[in-house]
């Protein structure tokens, strides 16, 4: 177990301390047995019991586990439901956005734009060669052979 996860267990396991007794016990006690397995104990942490958990400056893994306890353990049926379909949505959306910036079709028709683009480049700005007649070709051969 990495530090992180054992202080950010430390911190968790203080605010399951600080919450209700009633709180509490809807939380599985499997839950808080790993927790308490797993938390640093040589980890000093800075929650204040003073203040409320809001206004506090706690990790964001902190936060998610609180979000996951309060998901799974504290609210209501239809709370968990709706907290449940909005995570749904949230995913799907954030797939949908990878399948539109990877999407391979996409990403080839970008190459072919591009490959137009430097095709267009290229022929506007083809440089024309004049070809020479043979006769003339070797007209400047025999002219510099003599020269020298």
């Amino acid at each position: 177990m990495n530090n992180i996860n054992s202080e950010v267990y430390s911190d968790i396991s203080i605010i399951i301390s600080m919450m209700p007794v009633e709180m509490r016990k809807k939380i599985s006690n499997s839950f808080i047995n790993f927790i308490e397995n797993n938390k640093s104990n040589n980890y000093v942490s800075n929650i204040n019991p003073k203040i409320p958990i809001k206004e506090q400056n706690i990790r964001k893994e902190t936060k998610e586990i609180l979000g996951i306890i309060y998901r799974d353990y504290l609210c209501t049926y239809e709370e968990r439901n709706n907290l449940i379909r909005e995570e749904q949505k949230e995913i799907r959306q954030f797939e949908e956005k990878l399948r539109q910036k990877y999407n391979l079709d996409d990403i080839f028709k970008n190459k072919s734009k591009k490959d137009e683009k430097n095709i267009q480049f290229v022929n506007e700005k083809r440089i024309t060669i004049i070809e020479e007649k043979w006769y003339k070709k070797v007209w400047k051969f025999l002219t510099k052979l003599f020269i020298k």
